[in-house]
């Protein structure tokens, strides 16, 4: 599956469970970052792959560490998955539902916390 497709499906999913995309950045035809909001403005990144590199973890990583974000995931249509790693939680695109349930629970801890 093509990045801008995963990231489309994902994206719709989002959408009919709440959640806004307020930003989306294309890094190169293999990787696309996209924002969503949470509450109390704190905002989450989610990176849409084909197939995941421990690059991928390493600048989600750091983009939670620097600040900007509060929660980082990794989505990726790679057959064999890869593990999720230190701070990034990894998700295969079937996973999706699993994807969205993360996100409804950081959304109620940031709204309690808000």
């Amino acid at each position: 599956m093509r990045v801008r497709a995963l990231s489309l499906e994902c994206s719709e999913r989002l959408s009919h469970s709440g959640f806004r995309p307020i930003a989306q950045v294309l890094e190169d035809e293999l990787r696309l970052d996209q924002a969503v909001a949470l509450p109390a403005g704190r905002i989450a990144v989610i990176r849409y792959v084909e197939s995941s590199t421990p690059g991928d973890h390493t600048a989600l990583a750091t983009m939670m560490t620097e600040g900007d974000f509060v929660w980082a995931g990794l989505v990726h249509d790679e057959r064999d998955g890869s593990e999720t790693s230190g701070l990034v939680e990894t998700f295969h695109v079937s996973e999706l539902d699993r994807l969205i349930a993360r996100l409804q629970e950081l959304r109620e801890a940031f709204g309690e916390a808000g």
